[in-house]
């Protein structure tokens, strides 16, 4: 049936966490296509509708200058019905907060046992129990962000809550110094670690200042990458050199200036020679013991030969050009 959007009653908006990105593609699809699943109400006895479930698509219609909704009544009381519209959700799972909410709900407010939760919900007694000491662990102030979309509930579980348990005030003053910024589950995760390897005046100072803190990481990478690259590449450019001087020297001896060189300068090419051989295999040598060391960690991934501290022909034709100028001057 079709439900006057404004006479819906929102009270249960805040057990979901507001994603801008999600309204905004349902939006479209409703422009496009119209409303496909209706939302989820119960009627009030003073004749209007509570919903239950479908903010977000409320939330679209409204986007679109809707003035009603598409709604499917459930006659039961408002606890068995949010029970029932997390069993048979399907357009998106809630994340362990939004469950966390859901069974506060349920038990601070409706009075249901954690036991008869787990029978309703079908999970177990501890899913209960954990998604309840979620709730309790975090600072409301926390909750209120993660609800509006400022820090992903993914870095609320695996940064916040084991921030929370360790120090709850720390957590909830890192939370008050993001000022309202949206912050990524890969800052959240760079400030936990910064936090945990840091000593006491130095979490002080994190909390305080996160955003400072992610900025002076930031250019401390930015600024190794550099120092890493840079010398990445110098090692490239006389490698470089190296191999371009061995295959001058191999085409002269193809062309047969080793028969022409004179019977004095013979032993000063064979010493330069074998000297030539001895840096090729310690650079051989060097290069297999550093990269198996690294193995499959290796800077990109490549699994080729290279990587894995072997040589392939290429290399060996490449650098055994020098080899060659101390094998053919010997002859």
């Amino acid at each position: 049936m079709e439900i006057e959007i404004r006479a819906m009653e929102r009270k249960y908006e805040a057990l979901r966490i507001h994603d801008p990105g999600r309204i905004s593609r349902l939006t479209a699809s409703i422009h496009q296509h119209g409303q496909l699943t209706p939302v989820l109400v119960i009627a009030l006895p003073s004749g209007g509708h509570l919903l239950i479930d479908g903010y977000a698509r409320l939330a679209a219609l409204e986007a679109l200058a809707r003035d009603v909704i598409e709604a499917l009544v459930l006659p039961m009381s408002e606890a068995d019905a949010l029970i029932q519209s997390h069993r048979f959700e399907a357009t998106r799972r809630r994340s362990a907060l939004e469950e966390g909410w859901l069974v506060a709900e349920l038990v601070q407010v409706h009075g249901r046992s954690q036991s008869e939760l787990a029978l309703r919900l079908q999970r177990s007694v501890s899913w209960v129990s954990r998604r309840l000491a979620l709730v309790r662990v975090l600072p409301t102030l926390v909750q209120a962000a993660v609800q509006r979309a400022q820090i992903p509930p993914q870095a609320a579980m695996r940064v916040l809550v084991p921030l929370a348990r360790a120090k709850a005030a720390h957590c909830e003053r890192l939370v008050e110094q993001l000022e309202g910024r949206k912050a990524s589950v890969r800052q959240m995760e760079a400030l936990y670690l910064g936090y945990k390897q840091g000593d006491a005046q130095q979490r002080q100072r994190l909390v305080d200042h996160p955003w400072l803190y992610l900025k002076a990481r930031e250019e401390t990478q930015r600024a190794e990458a550099l120092a890493e690259a840079g010398e990445g590449a110098r090692l490239l450019r006389d490698f470089e050199v190296l191999v371009a001087v061995a295959r001058r020297v191999r085409s002269q001896f193809q062309d047969g200036a080793g028969r022409r060189i004179s019977r004095r300068q013979r032993p000063m090419l064979e010493a330069l020679g074998r000297e030539a051989e001895m840096i090729v295999t310690f650079l051989r040598r060097q290069m297999e013991e550093e990269w198996s060391d690294v193995g499959s960690g290796h800077a990109h991934g490549d699994p080729s030969p290279a990587a894995t501290g072997t040589w392939g022909p290429d290399h060996r034709a490449d650098l055994g050009s020098l080899q060659e100028l101390g094998q053919t001057s010997s002859a």
